[in-house]
């Protein structure tokens, strides 16, 4: 049987609490948009004084992130080397403006995770980052309460 994993509400606010932890205190207001793995929106946070291009953009990072199955800036490039445009696509949603991070779970997209409004879109990336981190390892403490506790060598003395 194929288990289909997904991203979460809990998963999305742990996340996005990460890319908050991340930033700085001076920093200007943030837009954080969670997504699903068909590119559905779970969470979206936006900081007071966050403008609403820059919640846009989050959505639309985070969507990319999770419909083509890459992180924005590894896509530009790809697009960039394939001779093509985000116009090619014909979808009004895609970006490929840095800070958008596909999560991934089991080999699998889960969804993305989109970061806007710090100034500079390699900052958003760093913080987007964060937040993908962070839901990476909670797959990994998942997978330590699952796993059999005996050392290896233990396991192949059981008993037939």
């Amino acid at each position: 049987m194929i288990q289909q994993f997904s991203v979460g509400i809990s998963d999305a606010r742990i996340a996005v609490a990460a890319v908050l932890n991340g930033a700085r205190p001076n920093e200007a207001p943030l837009a954080i948009a969670v997504v699903d793995g068909s590119a559905q929106m779970v969470y979206l946070l936006r900081q007071d004084g966050a403008s609403a291009i820059d919640v846009r953009t989050a959505e639309r990072k985070a969507y990319t992130a999770a419909y083509i199955g890459r992180d924005t800036s590894m896509w530009r490039l790809q697009i960039m080397h394939d001779g093509r445009t985000v116009a090619d696509w014909a979808n009004p949603n895609l970006t490929t403006i840095h800070g958008g991070w596909t999560l991934r779970r089991g080999g699998q997209v889960i969804g993305g995770i989109g970061v806007s409004g710090s100034g500079n879109e390699d900052r958003d990336e760093q913080l987007a980052l964060k937040g993908a981190e962070a839901a990476a390892q909670l797959a990994v403490d998942e997978w330590r309460q699952q796993r059999d506790p005996r050392r290896i060598r233990d396991r192949s003395a059981v008993r037939a």
